[in-house]
């Protein structure tokens, strides 16, 4: 019986780590692939806090990313934690294709938040093709009153490619 179970332990452990080793390989050929197979992403964070009223007009809500394509779709994201004015609203647009001025709408949602009681996070996105070098960045202004306030906190913005 002893030495069944010997032999059986050491099958077992043969497979194992032939297993193992198959592991290794197919990590190592995932990880060997060049990188142009890998969907390209950017992103930035800022924890800092900005504050608005709608007197103000159409505000960066962070820096810009600049994207280099060819006839490629992207997946531009921002999130935020938001407090707004009681009767107003934020809207976001995004400058984007080397525009002058912010889109509002055209190219994903145009609210991005509305008052409640507390701060809650908020997450909008749009979707656009990219042909060569383009910078893209997301703006917001207050919808309401000229002296409607909204505080935007711990904002970050990603770029990627949305064929992937």
């Amino acid at each position: 019986m002893t030495r069944f179970l010997r032999a059986l332990r050491s099958r077992t452990a043969a497979a194992a780590a032939a297993a193992g080793a198959t592991a290794v390989l197919a990590a190592t050929f995932v990880q060997a692939q060049p990188a142009a197979a890998l969907p390209p992403a950017q992103a930035i964070c800022n924890m800092g806090t900005i504050a608005i009223t709608a007197a103000r007009g159409w505000v960066p809500l962070m820096d810009p990313i600049t994207v280099t394509t060819d006839n490629t779709e992207v997946k531009a994201e921002v999130t935020a934690d938001v407090g707004v004015d009681s009767g107003a609203e934020v809207r976001l647009g995004w400058e984007a294709s080397n525009s002058l001025e912010p889109l509002e709408g055209q190219e994903g949602p145009a609210n991005f938040a509305n008052h409640q009681q507390f701060f809650e996070t908020r997450t909008a996105f749009m979707l656009t093709r990219i042909v060569g070098t383009t910078t893209i960045q997301p703006f917001v202004r207050v919808s309401g009153p000229s002296t409607a306030r909204a505080t935007l906190l711990h904002r970050c913005f990603t770029v990627e490619d949305a064929t992937s």
